[in-house]
């Protein structure tokens, strides 16, 4: 059975092909960035062994991660946007189930993050239930993430690029603070992507307008971890983001030129109404005038009289 989802208004028709345009366009722009790691060696296995005790101990496989997220989101993903949910979570469940792993609210931050810029233009209202259900499937408290993730966004409001670096230096006992102070302490901390979307959130938050190479390993070195791959991910981050500003450019412009034609259509077709309308109320009130027949006429023939017989 076909079902109008436009309900008739031509305006709801160019508004959803305008979105799913763009949605195709954003997931162009985000799928490099999601990109699974090249050589994800350590974690191939399914077991860890803990050095200090030579415990060997069962960790959980990408596919039963996949299958968590399946049961805790049984509506079929977009297509569009199945493989950037898939890759996202594969990549951040390597890093989930390596022992080295600690959560922290900048970590909270940048899932936040991936969601609200590469997920904007998905369809309908399903978008937060996906990122619930992808934080749930890593074995992580959903709301707990998402109320750290606030907290620090509020944090940031108030910060400056000096102010952020002074608590990077002598951490406080706020949410960002306690979690650099647990950074420090780690001699092996786990690096991963999701944690450096939220340190690149950050440094925007706090005006810093020229993120290079130097401030990112700067902060590497605050924290601990090797610049190198901060360096990558913060490239990679930065070319999707410029990818997806422009197709949001574009996208306006579209919806921008489609409204106009759309307003021409409609402004023409009611004044074609308003004419019709008065022309019938005119001739309801008997003061329509007579139409005249202008249609060229062609006059018959006269018949050729019949000649008599000159016969008597």
């Amino acid at each position: 059975k076909h079902i109008d989802v436009t309900q008739g208004d031509p305006s709801r028709t160019v508004t959803m092909l305008a979105k799913i345009t763009f949605s195709f366009a954003l997931v162009g722009a985000a799928t490099g960035f999601v990109r699974p790691p090249v050589t994800p060696k350590p974690l191939r296995i399914h077991t860890q062994r803990n050095a200090a005790s030579m415990e060997i101990k069962e960790i959980k496989t990408v596919a039963q991660t996949m299958a968590d997220f399946t049961n805790n989101y049984n509506t079929p993903i977009v297509p569009a946007y199945r493989s950037i949910v898939m890759d996202l979570l594969t990549t951040t469940h390597l890093a989930r189930v390596d022992q080295r792993f600690a959560y922290d609210p900048i970590f909270a931050l940048g899932m936040d993050q991936i969601f609200a810029e590469f997920f904007k233009a998905y369809p309908g209202e399903d978008a937060a239930k996906i990122q619930v259900a992808l934080v749930q499937a890593l074995d992580l408290d959903a709301t707990q993430a998402k109320a750290d993730a606030t907290t620090v966004l509020e944090w940031a409001k108030g910060t400056d690029a000096a102010g952020l670096e002074a608590l990077f230096d002598t951490p406080d006992a706020g949410a960002v603070g306690s979690a650099v102070t647990a950074i420090k302490a780690k001699k092996d901390f786990l690096y991963n992507r999701v944690f450096g979307i939220g340190m690149f959130k950050l440094f925007n938050d706090a005006g810093i307008e020229t993120i290079d190479n130097d401030l990112l390993t700067k902060y590497a070195n605050k924290m601990g971890f090797s610049g190198t791959k901060f360096q990558q991910d913060y490239d990679l981050y930065s070319e999707s983001l410029s990818k997806l500003r422009a197709v949001e450019q574009l996208f306006k412009e579209i919806e921008i030129r489609e409204k106009k034609k759309l307003a021409a259509r409609l402004e023409e077709k009611a004044a074609k109404a308003a004419e019709a309308a008065a022309a019938a109320k005119a001739k309801a009130d008997g003061t329509a005038p007579e139409e005249v027949d202008d249609t060229p006429r062609v006059e018959e023939a006269a018949p050729v009289a019949e000649q008599q017989s000159a016969e008597v």
